[in-house]
């Protein structure tokens, strides 16, 4: 891997340019003329825009200037320039040409993300409505069984009272009948002359006996078929108030049947409207997973460069002596760690520094923002601990220069990353 260079005064140069253009002197077999024995060199490729009188080193030895030479010659160097400048291209202006993709790209995906966030609102939403006329139609079901019940059991009651007023009915008519016999018992007799009545009697005492006796039955007759009467106005009433209560159900059961069919076309509406919802989400998130794998592809171009030496002001040294490796720095966690580097640059540097947060895995707890200079690049998946890194500078084709201890064991260095290879998260 290549590594970063620094220039001057120790300030960063670009990480992603690692070429430069030389000086090229172009010489040809016939950039040397001779007049009195003294070689002129009249070719040699400075400022292209210099005019050609200036090439010439010594004027007054050359008196005569082949102009078809010169134009020959002028037009193959030109030429050469041209092929070196189309192969020596500067690597920053491409990188540059890529920023400004890899910037676009972005600009999409905050786009596409935010229509996702949006359209992923939006299907929560049905969701909490579709869950809403759920919970509606559930009481709604409830009521609808209990009004079945209801009428179940009215029906029912209605079926007992029919039979009941049809034995009272029954009763009645053979009350009537006995009473009719004891009327007409008693009517025989009241046309019956009272001597014929007396003569026919054993004695005077059971006529007297007969008579009252008759009379008692006929008094007894009529009490039954009053008080029958009277049990068959309360069944007809009973009768009548079991209708006017199945009426009543029967119309409650109408509407709620209509209710449950308004809750139905809801939710079938709703459940259209989520399944659109959900599709619109899934094809979002296939435009962003797209995008994502353009700018990783983009990123993917610049190789991940590794420098060290220096040490990044780190007071303990680059690495540490052995007696201070592992032993407790004054944040809670272990010198030479990556942990310990990076609690120390955001002491150093005035930031809030996450104290005895122990491995460094367990700092992605912390993350509250994307990638910024002096953020703490939290790497959650590096083998069973994790690795923790400060963010030096964040470049527009989506990679990062971060400085770190404990990549190379116990050691400094500073490298130019792309994040998404790491699923990075940072505490800012």
């Amino acid at each position: 891997m290549g590594r970063t260079k620094r220039g001057k005064h120790g300030r960063k140069s670009n990480p992603l340019v690692f070429k430069k253009i030389q000086k090229h002197q172009i010489h040809t077999p016939d950039c040397h003329s001779r007049e009195g024995g003294n070689p002129v060199k009249f070719c040699q490729l400075g400022n292209l825009g210099t005019p050609p009188s200036r090439w010439l080193r010594d004027k007054s030895s050359l008196k005569i200037f082949n102009r078809k030479r010169l134009r020959a010659d002028l037009a193959t160097g030109i030429s050469f320039v041209s092929m070196l400048l189309l192969f020596v291209l500067p690597l920053s202006t491409m990188e540059q040409a890529n920023a400004a993709t890899i910037d676009q790209i972005n600009g999409q995906i905050n786009q596409v993300t935010n229509s996702l966030n949006a359209k992923q609102a939006q299907a929560n939403s049905i969701q909490n409505e579709i869950s809403a006329i759920d919970n509606q139609a559930a009481a709604l079901q409830a009521q609808i069984d209990q009004t079945a019940g209801d009428i179940s059991k009215t029906t029912a009651d209605i079926e007992y009272l029919n039979q009941k007023i049809a034995a009272n009915k029954a009763e009645l008519k053979k009350q009537r009948d006995i009473l009719n016999e004891y009327l007409t018992v008693i009517y025989e007799n009241s046309n019956t002359p009272a001597l014929e009545q007396i003569a026919g009697a054993n004695n005077f005492s059971d006529f007297v006996d007969q008579a009252e006796y008759l009379q008692t039955m006929q008094l007894k007759a009529k009490e039954v078929v009053d008080k029958i009467r009277a049990i068959q106005d309360q069944l007809n009433q009973q009768r009548h108030d079991l209708d006017k209560q199945m009426a009543s159900l029967k119309t409650m059961q109408h509407q709620q049947v209509l209710e449950q069919q308004g809750l139905n076309n809801q939710l079938a509406l709703k459940n259209n409207l989520l399944a659109q919802a959900n599709a619109d989400a899934a094809n979002l998130q296939g435009q962003l997973n797209s995008l994502y794998a353009q700018k990783a592809a983009m990123s993917a171009q610049f190789s991940e460069n590794v420098m060290t030496g220096g040490g990044g002001g780190y007071p303990y040294g680059n690495p540490p002596p052995s007696n201070l490796i592992d032993t407790p720095d004054a944040y809670g966690y272990f010198i030479g760690e990556c942990t310990s580097y990076a609690a120390w640059w955001r002491a150093a540097h005035g930031r809030p520094v996450p104290r005895a947060m122990g491995n460094a895995a367990q700092w992605a707890g912390m993350a509250n923002g994307g990638p910024n200079p002096g953020a703490v690049a939290v790497f959650p998946y590096i083998g069973g601990y994790g690795h923790v890194a400060i963010v030096e500078a964040v470049y527009g084709n989506g990679t990062i220069l971060i400085s770190e201890y404990n990549w190379t064991p116990y050691s400094y260095d500073e490298r130019v990353i792309n994040p998404y290879d790491y699923g990075i998260v940072y505490i800012n």
